[in-house]
C-alpha cells in the first residue's frame, strides 16, 4: 500500500509518526519527497495541498481530507472528479469544539465581557443573571460536528434548536430545515452557533436581513466557516449593539488582515481558527478504516 502525506499548513510529523504507528506495513512518503520523482501512490492524504500533487499523482484510488472542511481543496484546478474524495467524521474534534462553544456561551451568558471592561474601570457592578438554560441555543449546521455540539449541550440542559438544509434524523431536539424556515429559526436563537460548511448555497446566507432577525442581544459564534457571514453587515449589527457580541474563529479570509475592523470591535473575540484542531492518532484511525472497507469493497464515500 502506498500512501503520500501533504499537510504544507499541519504539522506533519504528528500524521507521519501515527501512520508508522497504526500502518507500518505501508509506503509513505511525504509530498516534498516525491515531487520530482515517478513514485506514485494510491491514497492522498492531504490538507490544503498545492494544485500540483493531483497534476503529478495519475494513480489515485481515494483522497483523504484531513479536516472537516473540504472547501480548499475542492477549489483546486486538478484535483480528480473520478476519485473518490473523503473528509474526517469528527475524529476526536467534537469535545474541542463543544469547549470552544461552551467558552461563548459562559463568557457573554455570564457577563464576563462586561466585568472585563469593569475591572480595567475600576468598577464593582454585579449584574443580574439569568440561567443559561432559559435562552435558546441554535446550531447552524448539523453535520458530524454539529450533530456532537448540539447532542453534547442537550445532554446538558441546555435549550437546543437545529437548522439544516435537509432533515437529519433521530435527534432529541427541534430541527428546522430549508431557507423558508430559516428566518424563524434566527429569531428564536439567543446564541446563535455557527457550524456550516462552505458551499455556494451558504455563501453569506447570513446577509443583513437574516442578521437582523436575531433577537436584540443576541450572541454569535462562528466555528464552521467564515464565508457564511457577510462580514459588514456582522459587524454593523455589532457595532449599533443590536447583538451583544461575538465569538469568532472563522473568517471569509485567512488569516485576518491585520486592517480588518473586526480586530478592534470591544465587543468581538477574534481565535485564529484553533476552535477544533484536527487529532493526529484519531484522524489516521479514521483514514485507515476507510481504505479498509475500500480494499475489500466497500463502496460507502463521505
Amino acid at each position: 500500500m502506498r500512501i503520500l502525506l501533504s499537510t504544507p499548513e499541519m504539522d506533519q510529523g504528528a500524521y507521519l509518526a501515527a501512520l508508522q504507528k497504526y500502518c507500518p506495513y505501508a509506503d509513505i512518503r511525504v509530498w516534498q519527497d516525491v515531487v520530482e520523482t515517478n513514485w506514485q501512490a494510491e491514497y492522498a492524504l492531504v490538507w490544503k495541498p498545492e494544485n500540483e500533487l493531483f497534476q503529478h499523482q495519475q494513480s489515485l484510488v481515494a483522497v483523504f481530507n484531513l479536516g472537516a472542511g473540504i472547501d480548499a481543496l475542492e477549489k483546486l484546478k486538478d484535483l480528480p472528479q473520478d476519485v473518490p474524495l473523503y473528509k474526517l467524521r469528527e475524529a476526536g474534534m467534537g469535545q474541542w469544539m463543544l469547549e470552544y462553544v461552551l467558552y461563548g456561551l459562559i463568557h457573554f451568558g455570564r457577563h464576563f465581557d462586561r466585568y472585563h471592561r469593569h475591572q480595567t474601570a475600576g468598577r464593582w457592578e454585579p449584574k443580574n443573571t439569568r440561567s443559561l438554560r432559559e435562552k435558546r441555543i441554535g446550531i447552524l449546521g448539523l453535520g458530524p460536528l454539529g450533530q456532537y455540539v448540539a447532542n453534547s449541550l442537550h445532554d446538558m440542559g441546555y435549550n437546543i434548536a437545529g437548522w439544516s438544509r435537509s432533515l437529519k434524523n433521530d435527534l432529541p431536539f427541534p430541527q428546522s430545515t430549508g431557507l423558508e424556515s430559516l428566518n424563524g429559526f434566527l429569531a428564536q436563537s439567543h446564541f446563535l452557533v455557527n457550524l456550516l460548511p462552505a458551499t455556494d448555497e451558504t455563501f453569506h446566507i447570513l446577509n443583513a436581513d437574516r442578521l437582523m432577525r436575531l433577537p436584540r442581544d443576541a450572541v454569535v459564534i462562528s466555528c464552521g466557516r467564515g464565508s457564511i457571514f457577510d462580514e459588514h453587515a456582522l459587524l454593523l449589527q455589532l457595532q449599533t449593539h443590536h447583538l451583544r457580541g461575538a465569538l469568532l474563529d472563522v473568517f471569509e479570509h485567512e488569516p485576518l488582515p491585520i486592517e480588518h475592523p473586526f480586530w478592534k470591535q470591544d465587543n468581538i473575540i477574534v481565535t485564529p481558527h484553533i476552535a477544533a484542531p484536527t487529532q493526529a492518532d484519531d484522524a489516521i484511525k479514521q483514514v485507515l478504516a476507510d481504505i479498509l472497507d475500500i480494499e475489500l469493497g466497500g463502496d460507502q464515500l463521505y
